[in-house]
């Protein structure tokens, strides 16, 4: 019976952390470049398997275990903006971003240019090219911006910055900084990439208004189902030691 308690409440841990997640995925959906969180799962006893410390429980099952949230880099829709300075990245790859503690990077290409003429993210991070900041001239018009398909800016003809597209060999090693922007540790594998940009263009969300409620609803349902076998192992427990 006491396996059964943690069974049910590892459960309704699982429940409670996938719906965290949803609920994230849900308030991102119109963000572009959003890549969806996901909590994996596996039973107690696989995780002590691969973890080589099954021997230390024996052949208690100890019900499910939430392995951290991973995310998922499936591509999200294109969509035509017009806006001269939104980007999408069509394939593999990141633009780079200077963050507070060193480089971070996302596909969410909403670029707006400060009044010191620097490109800049929607969080007003610098956005970073080949050689550094991209900084556009003073005299350049931001609706006569031409961004080539392998990155490069041109203004009236003269090129002033190239994109720093990354692509990453290790992509499940990146940890989210915010909504659309990842940090990466030296094990990730940066690399140069050789993805297509797309002016006037924006990657959606990959996540799916429609999909994340459907998974908040079953998410909710095996909250209760866990609660209530929990609730109903408890009164066994207090009918066999005699407190009911």
């Amino acid at each position: 019976m006491i396996s059964g308690l943690y069974s049910a409440a590892t459960a309704m841990q699982v429940a409670d952390m996938r719906h965290v997640a949803t609920a994230e995925n849900l308030a991102n959906v119109q963000v572009p470049g959003f890549r969806r969180r996901i909590i994996p799962q596996s039973s107690f006893d696989t995780m002590l398997q691969m973890n080589s410390q099954r021997d230390l429980l024996k052949s208690v099952n100890l019900g499910t275990v939430a392995r951290p949230v991973e995310y998922s880099f499936e591509f999200g829709h294109l969509s035509q903006t017009d806006r001269p300075m939104d980007v999408a990245i069509e394939g593999d790859g990141f633009f780079t971003v200077d963050g507070p503690f060193g480089p971070l990077y996302t596909r969410n290409g909403s670029f707006h240019v400060t009044p010191d003429r620097e490109l800049v993210t929607i969080d007003r991070l610098p956005v970073m090219g080949v050689a550094g900041p991209i900084v556009l001239p003073a005299d350049a018009n931001t609706e006569r911006v031409r961004i080539t398909s392998d990155g490069r800016l041109m203004a009236d003809g003269v090129e002033f910055g190239q994109f720093n597209l990354v692509r990453f060999d290790n992509v499940d090693q990146l940890t989210s900084r915010g909504a659309s922007l990842f940090e990466a540790p030296p094990t990730a594998g940066q690399q140069p990439s050789t993805a297509t940009l797309l002016q006037g263009s924006l990657e959606l969300s990959n996540a799916s208004t429609v999909e994340e409620m459907v998974n908040m609803i079953a998410t909710t349902r095996q909250y209760e189902a866990a609660q209530r076998a929990m609730n109903s192992i408890a009164e066994a427990i207090q009918k066999r030691i005699g407190l009911r």
